[in-house]
């Protein structure tokens, strides 16, 4: 099956409301200095690295936090570097995902999973580094160096 991508439907625009006012009561509670404050990945970064840290094993807990420091992630390469959310389908299912330069390089993160992996490795620290890694391969995207155009029959000039 060929990937396909979707549009959010209203009921996913709002978990992902949810999961954003989620992330800030995270970061509000690990780095109280934090709280009130604009949302940064370092703060997000340090709150996840504290959850990770209090080894927790409450599977709802941990999928939480997961879902809302992914989500918030998500919203940041949204917000910065001109990514939209979808739904991307596969042979593996469907999943919430960020997608950008269609036909120019196809970029699709899965934020979730991203953090999800992370967690499994108990990882931590990662989120302004692997931030800076994408926006610098969306940056190389856009400029086409990163991407060969199919060259065309010599045949045919135009």
């Amino acid at each position: 099956m060929k990937q396909k991508i979707d549009k959010l439907t209203a009921k996913e625009e709002d978990w992902i409301a949810s999961q954003l006012e989620s992330a800030a009561k995270l970061v509000d509670i690990l780095q109280p200095d934090q709280a009130g404050q604009p949302m940064t990945l370092a703060a997000l970064d340090t709150a996840f690295a504290g959850f990770v840290a209090a080894n927790s094993d409450d599977t709802d807990a941990v999928n939480g936090v997961i879902n809302a420091v992914g989500i918030t992630f998500g919203q940041f390469l949204v917000d910065h570097l001109g990514l939209k959310w979808v739904i991307a389908t596969d042979d593996e299912g469907s999943d919430l995902a960020v997608y950008g330069l269609p036909d120019r390089g196809d970029v699709l993160v899965y934020p979730a999973n991203f953090v999800a992996k992370r967690w499994e490795r108990r990882e931590t620290n990662f989120l302004e580094s692997s931030y800076r890694q994408i926006a610098e391969q969306v940056k190389t995207l856009e400029t086409g160096q990163g991407f060969k155009e199919k060259s065309k029959p010599w045949w045919k000039p135009w």
